[in-house]
């Protein structure tokens, strides 16, 4: 069976550097922020990404009662790399760390490319997960023809996605330039954001917190970020019009990083979806507004799929 946390002292320096050990010998990284005791939400990471990504929500988590679990996908971080066949497969990670945390029910966050692998985790675990929140997430970008994209994101879903050597490259590109050149990192996070998104990272010193959460993304390999754009970017395999688990999916309008009407395809195919289109925003507004989707998921969603525009 698998393993509980490691109490290596070397290993676990705070609650934001703790490992799980399955029963095969691989090891899944996951921070934890917020209130210990509070009730558990799982929270999944972008592309590139990491279990950092979540430290600034700490203080609005603590304060509502809740306790933030960030893992690490396999191939980022701490977290060992594994292929995986589909998303289905990575579901079955979810699903061990919290096993292995003795967690049962819990909320279920996903932001960005951690989206898809969330979706995949609420149809296998459909009786412990209570709601899934995804926030300006990768959506059915496999169906290009249907999906209205920029260059930059036609380049990573129709190319990248479709190239591993391509995606393989680039990613070690990315690796290579956040190695040997100091603020490449947060260059690279705001390089296509919206005004808007700038202005929220500026406001909340953030630039270097989500360059920090990159680095260490691919700080030991690039296969988790390449299995990704794998996986996500063709067929998911998913069951999705049989997810009868609530889901809430906030989406910026003016998104530079995916395609919103990837995200609004998939809030049509889901069952039980409310969609919230915010109006002018881009893809980081979640990192001023986390107590915003913590309020929400604690308040159950109505059971219907209906779409609502909001302001910033």
């Amino acid at each position: 069976m698998d393993k509980h946390v490691l109490d290596d002292p070397d290993t676990i320096a705070d609650r934001s550097t703790r490992v799980l050990q399955l029963a095969d010998g691989r090891r899944i990284g996951y921070a934890e922020y917020g209130a210990p005791d509070g009730h558990p939400v799982v929270v999944l990471h972008g592309t590139p990404g990491s279990r950092t990504l979540f430290a600034s929500t700490t203080d609005v988590a603590r304060k509502m009662g809740f306790r933030i679990v960030a893992p690490d996908r396999t191939g980022y971080g701490l977290s060992d790399y594994h292929r995986h066949d589909t998303l289905t497969d990575t579901a079955y990670d979810i699903q061990a760390l919290a096993n292995g945390l003795g967690i049962n029910r819990f909320f279920l966050v996903g932001f960005s490319g951690g989206g898809p692998h969330a979706l995949a985790a609420a149809l296998l675990m459909k009786d412990r997960i209570q709601q899934v929140a995804l926030i300006s997430p990768v959506g059915l970008v496999g169906e290009a023809e249907h999906v209205s994209m920029t260059s930059l994101q036609h380049f990573i879903f129709s190319y990248l996605g479709h190239s591993q050597m391509a995606a393989r490259a680039y990613f070690h590109g990315v690796r290579a330039m956040i190695e040997w050149v100091p603020h490449s990192a947060e260059l690279l996070v705001t390089q296509y954001a919206t005004a808007t998104d700038r202005a929220i990272l500026d406001q909340y010193g953030l630039r270097h917190s989500l360059g920090a959460s990159m680095r260490e993304g691919l700080s030991r390999s690039v296969e988790g970020a390449v299995q990704d754009l794998r996986l996500y970017c063709g067929p998911w395999g998913l069951a999705l019009d049989k997810l009868q688990t609530p889901v809430s999916i906030w989406q910026g309008s003016d998104d530079t990083i995916v395609p919103p009407q990837a995200a609004y395809r998939l809030a049509d195919v889901l069952p039980n979806c409310r969609l919230e289109v915010l109006e002018g925003m881009g893809h980081y507004w979640l990192f001023g507004s986390f107590e915003r989707i913590l309020d929400r998921i604690r308040t159950k969603p109505p059971r219907r799929n209906r779409a609502t525009r909001a302001a910033s």
